[in-house]
């Protein structure tokens, strides 16, 4: 299964392809909306998303509401800002530090500081969680299921953390988080141990570290590097491989163990804040400042659905991996004879 998106964030349009995903799942359209809902959900929100209204058009790849086995793809148009990219993006002349602007700039050598932000937004990860929907559908037929929970924002038990005060006080800018996805329900054998890019955790980690502003993934009981090897191991319980505790958080040497994915996942704070910066031109040295831009105060409430979609890509691929792809019947036959094997 493959995920590819293309668009700008104030292009006229975003777009993205999830090819082999299987045939005969039923598109559940309240599933759909409900995770696009919640990427718009929490306080923090920029007011971006008052003008955008993430009504993403699926456009291909399903017929009489269900799979067809052919690519599905995905078309949302943004709103009133799309004329900026038509008109050319401006240049706003300073790089934004924290930001895509000053890396993309000497990567792809462009003439314009604030061009590389236009795929570095979170804007395209509407497409992302339209397709993690597709997958989760499939998974909800495997009894797989994906939670997330918000732990920390800017330093704070989420419990503790309050809203109405930190949009009352953005004198120090944007807040960073900590959230826990939780994959339950799959069973011991996804992934391999046979190459490096096969590890199953190597590529839920690469998934996830590729939403915006997240810049670390830990599996499992994230004091695990504090313990001695004799307080660490999850000890063997039963023959179906039950396990007293599950700090290695559901994967060992690449593969999935039967026990829960635990991933947490660590936010910094949104590199754009909500008042002038001080940046340095990298054409003429100049001096200069950054201005604000409308982009959220925290993420992390909305980053939930995110990280759930990501995570969901991943774990269908490898469903699909090692249990076939071609139709849903196929996979939950396969699937069946292979819990039936582990009796």
């Amino acid at each position: 299964m493959q995920f590819v998106s293309a668009g700008e964030s104030h292009g006229s349009e975003l777009v993205a392809v999830l090819s082999g995903f299987p045939a005969g799942v039923r598109f559940d359209n309240v599933l759909f909306e409900e995770d696009l809902r919640r990427r718009r959900q929490g306080l923090g929100r920029s007011e971006r998303l008052d003008i955008e209204k993430d009504d993403v058009r699926v456009i291909s790849g399903i017929a009489a509401n269900v799979t067809t086995g052919a690519p599905i793809a995905f078309m949302l148009k943004n709103a009133a800002e799309s004329k900026l990219f038509e008109n050319g993006v401006i240049d706003k002349g300073f790089p934004r530090p924290g930001h895509a602007d000053y890396s993309s700039f000497r990567k792809f050598g462009y003439d314009n500081i604030s061009i590389g932000a236009e795929r570095s937004s979170a804007r395209e990860t509407a497409l992302r969680v339209a397709a993690g929907a597709l997958c989760r559908m499939f998974l909800n037929e495997m009894n797989v299921s994906v939670t997330s929970e918000i732990l920390e924002i800017g330093g704070i038990p989420y419990c503790d953390f309050d809203a109405e005060k930190a949009l009352a006080d953005k004198v120090r800018g944007t807040y960073g988080g900590v959230l826990k996805v939780v994959v339950s329900g799959i069973p011991a054998g996804l992934g391999s141990n046979v190459q490096w890019s096969d590890h199953l955790d190597s590529r839920l980690a690469a998934a996830l570290i590729s939403i915006p502003s997240v810049k670390g993934v830990y599996f499992g009981d994230t004091e695990l590097h504090k313990m001695r090897g004799f307080d660490a191991t999850d000890a063997f319980t039963g023959r179906h491989g039950e396990r007293a505790t599950n700090r290695c958080g559901g994967i060992e040497g690449g593969i999935s163990n039967g026990q829960p994915l635990v991933v947490t996942l660590y936010f910094k704070p949104i590199p754009t804040q909500p008042f002038e910066v001080a940046s340095v031109s990298p054409l003429d040295g100049r001096a200069g400042k950054c201005l604000p831009g409308m982009n959220d105060l925290w993420c992390i409430e909305r980053a939930g659905v995110i990280a759930e979609s990501m995570a969901m890509l991943v774990v269908a691929s490898a469903f699909c991996e090692k249990f076939g792809s071609d139709s849903l019947s196929d996979v939950k036959s396969a699937y069946a004879a292979y819990l039936e094997k582990q009796r």
